[in-house]
């Protein structure tokens, strides 16, 4: 007989907390300590965080879904939204709002109308097992499961963090995001949903491992029905495991496979990129860091499908995906590269071509049909989307932030130098540029802007007519500067992802 099985921790939503290292979380809290000036000097710097840190483990309120213009129109995304979601009321017992946005011409939001059972919402944010208020017990054999923080009305299942988080955005889930399950679950039956919490570094829970043996630490997501039994789970590669009810927090619309092509998911300060850059039709661009290709499909949308766009992603296998997504998309006038953008400028000036005859003239390779190019010569480029790799500090929902060290998201930093340092020669002399991040770390943030702005006196900080708020003062810029760039709080009250947004103009 082998050891006894650990009791796992089982949490609420509202009772799990994102912890940071001390070292991580210092660094941020000294730069947004500027926001608690009514707080003690050392409690201030740590309440904006802690703020913030609560907030991501939801997703905003407000569903985004950007149109693609190349192959439909805000006014049917918003009908056909509107007849989709009306569905939802018998499914999910939500109502929904579906609009178009006040600022952003083909973005359509989606908010649920508050009613009772935003209310039932609310308390599954703080339980751990579903509300039982008839005391249901289908376990009357295993006296020890309450013991152990199990539901005793439902059978489970837990899933992993990131099929969780996906949850958290709407997202039903898929036989391969579930890791371990009760015994006994049959088709159409209302189970209850949890996500393991353990970190990448840690060892993974085995797939179809018993409920009963699990002992990891995981948060209460919600119910949903299960699609099939719990042996299918994990026989099946793939197919649809479970069609979520209910989630904790804010309600959010199921739009798995709906509308594809004619418009995509994307979070409001995604959508402001392409905005700024401001795309028009007959320009050549560049993406130097496209994967997935949202924002790159975005500008094909705005500047009507006519012009070049050249996306790239030094994955492989990245832009394969990337190149099926432009197609889904219509977006005809987009050139998938796997190509490094950091190595991307060509020194010899002597032979320059342009950009369109540098891709007229490329070879495909005979495995996937990406173009072999290997850069491009200075002053290619109208207008060049930066929006490179970063800590991905702001992103939501959060289970469970990876980050160990102020050392390690310093390294984010001197990467994107490496992207600016390309990116500036590219850029036709009055040709514009954007810079973007999904982090609230500063260091990758306005700090980059400093590094732009003292490093390459040709390139200008321009303001933007734009959603978000100020940069963060002490960081180095001026007033007039702050005002300029955009920065997204998830504890503003406009309820966002957390990101950053510049807007630069290259000196002729």
């Amino acid at each position: 007989m082998g050891p006894p099985i650990e009791s796992p921790e089982i949490l609420s939503l509202n009772n799990l907390k994102i912890n940071l290292s001390q070292d991580v979380h210092n660094h941020l809290a000294t730069q947004y300590s500027v926001f608690d000036e009514t707080s003690s000097s050392t409690s201030r710097e740590y309440h904006h965080i802690s703020k913030i840190l609560e907030c991501m483990k939801t997703s905003p309120a407000e569903t985004c879904c950007r149109v693609n213009l190349i192959q439909s129109s805000v006014e049917e995304v918003v009908e056909e939204l509107r007849n989709h979601t009306s569905k939802m009321i018998d499914n999910q017992n939500h109502d929904y709002i579906v609009g178009r946005h006040e600022t952003l011409k083909d973005l359509v939001t989606i908010r649920s109308k508050p009613n009772q059972s935003n209310t039932t919402d609310a308390m599954i944010y703080n339980c751990s097992v579903p509300p039982n208020p008839e005391c249901n017990n289908i376990f009357p054999n295993w006296p020890t499961r309450a013991e152990k923080g199990w539901p005793m009305s439902h059978r489970a299942i837990v899933v992993g963090r990131f099929c969780g988080e996906a949850v958290l955005r709407g997202a039903n889930i898929f036989v391969r995001g579930i890791l371990s399950a009760d015994a006994g679950i049959t088709d159409e039956e209302e189970i209850a949903v949890y996500a393991d919490l353990r970190s990448s570094s840690e060892k993974s829970v085995p797939r179809g491992l018993m409920l009963a043996n699990y002992s990891g630490r995981c948060v209460f997501l919600g119910v949903g029905k299960s699609c099939c039994k719990r042996s299918e789970y994990f026989a099946q590669s793939a197919g649809l495991g479970v069609s979520m009810i209910q989630i904790s927090g804010t309600p959010q619309p199921s739009l798995n496979s709906i509308l594809v092509g004619k418009m995509m998911l994307q979070n409001l300060p995604s959508v402001c990129v392409a905005h700024a850059l401001d795309p028009k039709p007959g320009e050549v661009i560049l993406d130097m860091c496209c994967a997935p290709g949202g924002k790159t499909t975005h500008l094909a949308s705005l500047m009507n499908n006519e012009g070049l766009i050249i996306a790239c992603d030094k994955s492989r296998k990245k832009m394969v995906g990337a190149r099926d997504f432009f197609q889904s998309m219509g977006a005809t006038c987009i050139i998938p590269l796997a190509l490094d953008s950091t190595k991307s400028l060509l020194e010899d000036g002597q032979s320059w071509k342009s950009p369109k005859d540098m891709v007229a003239s490329a070879s495909s390779a005979n495995k996937d049909g990406l173009l072999n190019v290997k850069g491009f010569y200075a002053n290619s480029f109208d207008r060049i989307l930066l929006d490179p790799p970063c800590s991905a500090l702001g992103l939501r929902p959060k289970l469970h932030i990876d980050a160990q060290s102020s050392q390690e998201l310093s390294k984010f930093a001197e990467y994107q130098r490496r992207f600016v340092r390309t990116a500036i020669p590219l850029l036709k002399p009055g040709g514009t540029m954007t810079y973007s991040t999904c982090t609230i770390n500063a260091s990758e943030n306005e700090d980059m802007v400093m590094f732009i702005l003292s490093e390459f006196p040709s390139m200008k900080l321009v303001p933007m007519e734009l959603p978000g708020l100020p940069g963060l003062p002490d960081r180095g810029l001026t007033d007039e500067e702050c005002q300029m760039v955009r920065r997204f709080d998830p504890c503003d009250e406009g309820d966002t992802m957390g990101f950053f947004l510049a807007k630069f103009v290259k000196s002729s």
